[in-house]
């Protein structure tokens, strides 16, 4: 049973694993308290840390998969966010989990339903298969869970400062990428895809809009407003109705 492109094993697997768990953690620690509830989710980023080290191992050792080092660097987006989740549960720093929940729940999901080149046409129940896609459906599905245990709260006033975090990181990523193809080391870099992804119908719509590395991607943070703005307007109507209530 191979994955492919919106296939059924395809659809069946974005469809159940975030599903699964969701309601598995959802039900089995919704009468916990909040300290048991924070300690449950670090430990399970720190194994989904560990998993990534055996999964990349693994990938190595794959005769079918060509593993280049510096190629595999732990820098795109969800690899990252597999520290920075961990780190915002750990310090409950609000603009963190804002930055997990209103870009990291929105891009794992676009990996999910899009699939890494290198999976398309790969076994199911392969190793490296069931991690990716393991993995990527809890960074999807965690933030939405902090909300849902009440441990971050959408608000508009939370989003400027993930925005700006998302694009300075980018840059840094861009400049890395930079450095290994200017060196080199990896003439192919193209970590975050600051150098655009040849294929993708978004990417190639915002180059034409802005022909330049890194550059082209900075109208793609508009593609975040529709899920924003409809997962942040029912708090902040339910706030402004609390404090009109409360105004008498």
């Amino acid at each position: 049973m191979n994955i492919d492109f919106f296939n059924l094993p395809h659809i069946l697997t974005i469809t159940l694993i975030p599903i699964a768990i969701f309601f598995g953690l959802y039900f089995g620690l919704r009468k916990r308290e909040e300290n048991t509830i924070r300690q449950v989710l670090l430990w399970i980023c720190i194994f989904n840390a560990v998993l990534y080290v055996v999964y990349k191992v693994v990938q190595f050792f794959q005769p079918t998969y060509e593993f280049y080092f510096l190629l595999n660097l732990p820098l795109h987006f969800c690899n990252l966010n597999l520290i920075l989740l961990p780190l915002a549960i750990y310090l409950r720093n609000k603009y963190l989990m804002a930055y997990q929940f209103y870009f990291g729940v929105c891009l794992a999901a676009i990996a999910l339903l899009a699939i890494d080149p290198a999976f398309r046409g790969a076994p199911l129940l392969d190793f490296t298969t069931i991690t990716y896609f393991y993995y990527h459906s809890f960074l999807m599905v965690a933030p939405i869970l902090l909300i849902a245990f009440r441990l971050y709260r959408p608000s508009f006033k939370n989003v400027w400062q993930p925005t700006v975090f998302l694009v300075g990181l980018t840059a840094v990523i861009h400049l890395i990428n930079m450095f290994l193809r200017g060196t080199g080391l990896a003439p192919t870099a193209n970590y975050f895809f600051t150098y655009g992804l040849r294929g993708d119908p978004l990417t190639e719509i915002y180059w034409s809009i802005i022909p330049y590395e890194f550059f082209f991607l900075l109208p793609a943070l508009l593609s975040f407003a529709p899920f924003i703005i409809l997962t942040t307007l029912p708090f902040y109507l339910k706030d402004r109705k609390a404090e009109q209530k409360a105004a008498g």
